[in-house]
């Protein structure tokens, strides 16, 4: 039962209000797991940023993805590559997401990372990656 002066169904109309992006992110999720570059290329907005810090990139010379086919050809090789990957930790918003990205290869190596991205329109239009590798 709602608390007193609360109308839980003006709630979840806020609530739905807000998640109007367009941006689905349970298929983002799947399709960022599964490696299916025909169904990932498309969450990224024609003239999207993508920037990474990691091992090979640190803070004064992160690597730097811009537009939908620089992170197309991107994607592409992450595609083919050996390695096994999922996504954790969740935080969705109306205009962020955030979550972590576990990678095992099969040596046992391991990349661990925190993704933030941004959202407009239902297309990621800003992401960037903080990653550690063995």
């Amino acid at each position: 039962m709602p608390s007193p002066g609360r109308d839980k169904s003006s709630k979840e109309r806020i609530i739905a209000e807000q998640w109007k992006t367009g941006f689905d992110f349970a298929a983002f999720k799947e399709a960022f797991e599964g490696k299916d570059l025909d169904r990932w290329v498309p969450f990224y907005a024609d003239d999207a940023e993508w920037t990474e810090y990691r091992h090979l990139s640190p803070p004064r010379a992160p690597n730097r993805m811009i537009g939908r086919q620089q992170i197309a050809e991107f994607l592409a090789r992450v595609c083919g590559a050996d390695f096994g990957v999922s996504v954790a930790d969740e935080v969705v918003t109306a205009d962020r997401v955030a979550f972590s990205v576990d990678c095992v290869f099969p040596d046992g190596n391991r990349i661990f990372e925190h993704v933030i991205t941004h959202i407009e329109d239902g297309k990621i239009v800003r992401q960037v990656d903080v990653e550690a590798w063995d």
